[in-house]
C-alpha cells in the first residue's frame, strides 16, 4: 500500500511538472482567424508560426486586403507570477508573408509584426491568451505601397503537448 501512495504521489508530480514544448490551437479576433502553432525551444521563449485569413484594409476606401497571412514570430515570455503563478506576458517580432487581393487572383505582400499580449495557463494542457498584434506591410497593386495594419485584439486558445 505504501509503494502505491509514493508511486501515486511520484507521477502526480511529475504529471503536474510537465514541461509542455508545441502547442496548436486557434487565434480569433474580429479581422484575425489563424490557426496557430508555438514551439518552446527555451524556458523564455517560443517561436510562433500563424497561418489564417486577415483584412487589412476596407472596401470603401478601395483597398480590400482580405487574404491569407502567414507569420512567424520570435516571443520572449516574461513571468507575472507576483499577480498569478500561471500568468505570463509575452512579446515578439516577426515577419509576415501575404495575399491581399481577392480570392480569385492574388497579390502578395510581405511585412514585419510585432506582438504583445498575455496567457494564462491552466492546470490542464489547455492555455489561453490575449494578444494584439501591429503590422506594416509592404502591399504592391494596392494604391498604397505601404500600410500600416492595427489589428483588433484577439483570444488564443491553444493545446499544449
Amino acid at each position: 500500500m505504501i509503494l502505491i501512495l509514493v508511486l501515486a504521489t511520484t507521477m502526480a508530480g511529475i504529471l503536474n511538472a510537465q514541461v509542455y514544448r508545441n502547442a496548436l490551437g486557434l487565434r480569433l479576433g474580429y479581422d484575425a482567424l489563424e490557426i496557430t502553432y508555438q514551439n518552446t525551444p527555451g524556458i523564455s521563449d517560443r517561436l510562433e508560426l500563424t497561418f489564417g485569413v486577415n483584412t487589412l484594409g476596407h472596401a470603401q476606401t478601395g483597398i480590400l486586403c482580405r487574404g491569407f497571412v502567414l507569420n512567424g514570430i520570435y516571443l520572449w515570455v516574461n513571468d507575472l507570477s507576483s499577480v498569478s503563478a500561471r500568468l505570463k506576458w509575452v512579446l515578439g517580432l516577426g515577419a509576415a508573408v501575404l495575399d491581399h487581393g481577392s480570392l480569385t487572383h492574388g497579390m502578395y505582400g510581405a511585412g514585419v509584426t510585432g506582438q504583445i499580449g498575455v496567457e494564462y495557463a491552466f492546470h490542464s494542457p489547455w492555455l489561453l491568451s490575449l494578444d494584439y498584434r501591429p503590422g506594416f506591410y509592404w502591399l504592391p497593386g494596392s494604391g498604397n505601397i505601404y500600410r500600416m495594419s492595427w489589428n483588433s485584439p484577439s483570444v488564443d486558445l491553444r493545446y499544449r503537448w
